[in-house]
């Protein structure tokens, strides 16, 4: 279920960059104080989520929600639909005009915009199953290979 508030942000980059490619590394900052540490893709509305930790996994979007374990990428599995996920879904739809904070079904999320580029700085989700903030640094802007984006056999894909 943690994870599933990680993909929260997903649908607000699907909608807000769906035309233009970007890469950050991301931070996420967690209650307690852990954090863990990735990369994140997201082309033409494809996302490629990854935690840096190989005990974790990478979170591919490409038609359907993919998690892959960065210690074996031969096991792959499908990520099942979720009402949080649904929830998060209708209230993006509402882009262009998105707000900076959103209440739905017990989860609140706030989106802080940076300064310096047109990219969110740190989106935080809070609920009664996790509390946490993702900050997204080393943005650049560009496009990137499908490759990136597939679920399957990473290494045997071609753009």
């Amino acid at each position: 279920m943690k994870y599933i508030f990680l993909f929260s942000f997903t649908f607000i980059f699907k909608l807000l960059y769906a035309n233009e490619g970007v890469r950050c590394d991301f931070e996420e900052v967690y209650q307690d104080g852990s954090t863990q540490f990735g990369n994140l893709l997201f082309n033409n509305g494809l996302l490629r989520y990854q935690y840096n930790d190989k005990d974790l996994f990478t979170i591919i979007f490409n038609k359907d929600y993919f998690v892959i374990r960065n210690d074996n990428q031969n096991i792959v599995n499908k990520l099942e639909n979720d009402a949080v996920l649904n929830e998060i879904r209708n209230i993006i739809t509402n882009y262009p005009k998105i707000k900076s904070s959103y209440i739905q079904n017990g989860v609140e999320i706030k989106i802080q915009n940076s300064k310096e580029i047109n990219f969110p700085k740190r989106i935080s989700i809070n609920s009664d199953e996790v509390n946490l903030s993702i900050y997204f640094i080393n943005c650049n802007f560009g496009d990137f290979p499908k490759r990136y984006f597939q679920p399957f056999s990473l290494a045997n894909t071609t753009e």
